[in-house]
């Protein structure tokens, strides 16, 4: 008996031994004969071991003792991020920190004392004024604006449905200079109820026509499931990690860029938490072309370039500018020429406030339609009378959208539209015109967002 056990274990090391000679083929590892020295060398969203010469995919640090990431701090050292238990309650922001107490580790959020300088990009409401993110350098403030152009009499510009041309009225409104970022929303996404999140596919959708895929998905106090975040299939930098009851950015090359795959529902529930809400179209056609809505791009009449805007052309050998997205404070000679508001045009399709009725093939905006386009002077300046009447701080768009159909049958881009414009890094199309139509409660890797305030109410979410 003994020799046979002796045999078989001696079988059963041999058998592991060739286990461990044969090449690696996981799909989350790089094969060991390929190696690696640094980070580029692998797939998208994997980092190098350099010790060990392979692939993988990052590790999230957890509060527990441990160093799971390998960096050589502890967690009581570990940046965990910015922290927002709630807005507008009396609570200003602070950090998550790992503190062992009662034989048992955890994160909590250490409040900063009331009244600080607010600051940009950290999700946080420094100054405990119940916005988040409102600094001088984080918004522009519009004064109220009439006879502002909105859509177009040329089909070339559009899809053709921005017919007719119309001028509309606005009341003063702040705009956000920047793209919502990662790291704004990653706070956003931690302040949740951990235990109502979970990453999925949706089983309720508004289209079923498409394929979702992969989102962030949170039951909110009503019992609705909100699909929040679009999730590749492929781990990546347009993600943000979860970890052990937050969220965090891919990396610290990532927490700059714009928040992407947000859907409209998950764009509307973070500008609602912010204490904002989302701009109307007719407010981004003021930032954008200013107050008469007659500017081509943002920063002027020029064509767009690199410098300018990250698109899709015009990049190294006629390609991309650069293939992603870009950090929402980057590319200054882009800025808007009124305000200095960043990436209008180009790095992310932004959502709007605004519901889109057309008929299905889109070569008609009904609601554009619904009043008359003709013009009269207004206070000195120019405007529609019917539009201002109707409309006297701006409108807010269609009360529902309308469903578009995809070519030859093929289903629907959406249901009930609503839309998002700008362009993003990967246009190849630079009419300013042009819309990206999508369900509210679905996104893809091009899709962000920022916030407005004042203006025209509107309602919030239900969290």
């Amino acid at each position: 008996m003994k020799s046979k056990l002796n045999r078989s274990g001696t079988a059963s090391w041999l058998a592991l031994l060739a286990l461990a000679a044969m090449p690696l083929s996981c799909n989350f590892l790089v094969r060991v004969e390929d190696g690696c020295a640094r980070d580029e060398e692998c797939p998208s969203g994997q980092v190098c071991n350099v010790r060990r010469r392979f692939c993988a995919l990052p590790v999230v640090e957890q509060c527990n003792g441990i160093d799971d990431d390998a960096d050589g701090v502890s967690d009581e050292m570990q940046d965990f991020g910015s922290c927002q238990p709630e807005v507008g309650m009396g609570m200003c922001g602070g950090r998550r920190v790992c503190r062992r107490a009662n034989g048992r580790w955890a994160l909590t959020c250490e409040l900063a004392p009331a009244e600080q300088e607010d600051v940009c990009f950290n999700g946080v409401d420094d100054n405990c004024n119940g916005v988040v993110d409102d600094g001088s350098e984080c918004n522009v403030n519009f004064a109220p604006t009439r006879g502002l152009t909105i859509g177009s009499n040329d089909p070339t510009t559009g899809e053709g449905d921005d017919a007719p041309a119309h001028q509309v009225c606005l009341d003063r409104f702040t705009l956000d200079r920047y793209e919502v970022t990662q790291a704004q929303y990653a706070v956003f996404l931690s302040s949740l109820a951990q235990e109502n999140v979970r990453i999925d596919r949706p089983t309720n959708v508004m289209n079923s026509t498409v394929t979702y895929g992969r989102y962030v998905i949170y039951r909110n106090r009503v019992g609705d499931d909100v699909n929040l975040m679009y999730q590749p299939n492929r781990p990546g930098p347009t993600q943000l990690k979860r970890g052990d009851g937050y969220w965090v950015p891919w990396s610290d090359e990532t927490k700059m860029m714009p928040a992407l795959g947000v859907t409209w529902l998950g764009a509307a529930m973070y500008c609602d938490w912010a204490g904002k809400h989302l701009p109307t179209e007719a407010e981004y056609f003021r930032a954008a072309r200013g107050d008469r809505g007659t500017r081509l791009y943002p920063w002027g009449d020029e064509a767009p370039t690199c410098e300018r805007a990250n698109i899709g052309i015009n990049g190294p050998n006629g390609g991309p500018c650069t293939g992603g997205p870009m950090a929402v404070n980057t590319l200054d000679r882009g800025a808007s020429v009124d305000g200095r508001v960043f990436h209008l045009f180009g790095n992310a399709n932004e959502w709007m406030f605004d519901w889109l009725d057309t008929n299905p093939t889109h070569t008609e905006n009904r609601y554009y339609q619904s009043l008359s386009p003709a013009s009269t002077s207004v206070d000195g300046g120019f405007g529609t009378s019917a539009w201002c009447t109707t409309y006297p701080t701006g409108p807010l768009g269609p009360d529902a959208g309308s469903p578009i159909s995809q070519p030859e049958g093929a289903g629907q881009y959406c249901r009930n539209c609503r839309f998002a414009r700008g362009r993003h890094y990967r246009t190849v199309d630079l009419r300013i015109g042009i819309r990206r139509w999508l369900d509210p409660d679905r996104s893809d890797e091009t899709v962000g967002f920022r916030c407005s305030r004042g203006g025209t109410p509107r309602a919030g979410l239900p969290r």
